[in-house]
């Protein structure tokens, strides 16, 4: 797995394209439009099939409908828990944070422990809510990558008083989802530099492994 690395719209959110040595691909979070970023798949003729969304909020998926527009065979991917934020402006805060309505219909919804094939990628989706209802995080055992969207961060974690937000079902979905996966896995979250899971375990201050 290749993966490049954009910030993308008003928040720089950390948006990703990742893609194989048979240049199938997928976008994780557009924030907004990054032209360099749909220059590059252009330029390297990527097959980006997806856009694989962690959660619903505005500034990680600003970017869809011009995508849409540039790559017209894309497709969307969410939680099915998420399709009510990603529908409505106001649960997903664009109104509030952009001044102008962003809604989204994702063409696939997954649900937690769904596999998907890239290319020569195997991703799992594995359900993370608390700061969203439909917070995901995208797992890829073979390259030992999580991208975690606004569930965790470099020694930090997503806020949980947005719609849909619940800091006891973040804290326990950070300990006991993500947790779990080996200590070297990758952590590429949506905001702040990467990381890795056992980092988090050892020094997160909000949600610590008293086991590690």
């Amino acid at each position: 797995m290749k993966i490049r690395h954009y910030a993308t719209g008003a928040l720089a959110v950390n948006t990703y394209l990742a893609y194989d040595d048979n240049n199938k691909g997928f976008i994780v979070d557009p924030g907004g439009y990054d032209q360099r970023m749909a220059q590059f798949i252009q330029e390297n003729s990527i097959d980006a099939e997806y856009i694989i969304l962690t959660h619903g909020h505005c500034d990680h998926i600003g970017g869809i409908p011009k995508l849409q527009e540039v790559f017209p065979e894309i497709k969307v991917v969410a939680h099915e828990d998420e399709k009510e934020m990603l529908a409505d402006a106001y649960m997903n805060s664009s109104v509030e944070f952009f001044g102008r309505p962003v809604s989204v219909n994702a063409d696939i919804f997954v649900k937690d422990g769904d596999e998907m094939e890239i290319g020569e990628m195997k991703l799992k989706f594995i359900h993370t809510p608390g700061h969203s209802k439909g917070g995901m995080c995208i797992y890829c055992p073979e390259d030992q990558v999580c991208f975690s969207g606004d569930t965790l961060f470099r020694a930090s974690v997503g806020r949980s008083d947005l719609y849909g937000g619940n800091w006891d079902v973040l804290a326990s979905s950070i300990k006991n989802r993500l947790y779990k996966l080996p200590e070297d896995t990758l952590v590429l979250p949506g905001h702040m530099g990467e990381t890795s899971i056992g980092f988090e375990k050892r020094y997160n201050p909000f949600v610590q492994d008293r086991d590690s």
